[in-house]
């Protein structure tokens, strides 16, 4: 039975956008997020990933603006360094809300509520074929990109659950982090396919663009 409530370390970072049931590796090198890791391991091993808004430059080393849905993951494995870096691998566990940030020092803990994915077994057919479509852009996109086809097959190799396929290609295709970041936001698990349908034909049709532009060149 999944947890109601749960309360966690957070650790905030540009471009990281984290989905369940994808791994995800850190490298941790500064001082509060070594501690942060200590203490983790110490502990349940759990650990809140959440991206940072725009502008988070100015205020880096205080509490800059963060979103506030994010994945929560466990280490699944560890490399601890001579010099108190760390090298972590997390697995994505929940998808999570923040509800309360607490006061705390030096880094960043809080109350977070796990947020379920209503049952899409009433939508078979519709998932289905959206499934179809993101298979054939796949396909597309490893023909046009032979170095992202192992990605592709790793994605598609995840799990046979159709949202644990969608957050693999989400976390290992969509280059831009706000991308990922509306896909994990999506309440909606259908309009969650979706998106990430979107942002494969997106990069199918830039690919494609691109192809044109190339062979245009070469014939000059």
């Amino acid at each position: 039975m999944l947890p109601e409530y749960l309360d966690v370390p957070i650790f905030p970072l540009p471009n990281v956008t984290f989905f369940t049931q994808t791994l995800l590796p850190l490298h941790i090198f500064e001082p509060r997020y070594r501690r942060m890791t200590e203490n983790c391991l110490g502990g349940d091993r759990l650990m809140g990933i959440t991206l940072l808004k725009a502008g988070w430059q100015k205020d880096y080393f205080g509490r800059p603006r963060l979103y506030k849905t994010f994945g929560v993951g466990k280490i699944v494995d560890h490399e601890r360094l001579g010099d108190g870096r760390f090298n972590i691998v997390f697995e994505g566990q929940y998808r999570v809300r923040l509800v309360e940030e607490f006061p705390t020092d030096p880094y960043r803990t809080g109350r977070v509520q796990v947020l379920l994915d209503p049952p899409i077994d009433g939508a078979r057919d519709h998932v289905a074929a959206l499934m179809k479509e993101m298979q054939h852009a796949t396909e597309v996109m490893g023909r046009l990109l032979p170095n992202a086809r192992d990605l592709i097959h790793s994605a598609w190799a995840a799990h046979p659950h159709p949202l644990v396929i969608a957050n693999s290609l989400a976390a290992s295709l969509v280059v831009d982090a706000y991308d990922r970041q509306s896909i994990l936001e999506q309440d909606d698990p259908i309009r969650r396919l979706k998106l990430v349908l979107v942002q494969l034909r997106n990069i199918v049709a830039q690919l494609s663009t691109k192809r044109v532009h190339e062979e245009v060149i070469e014939e000059d």
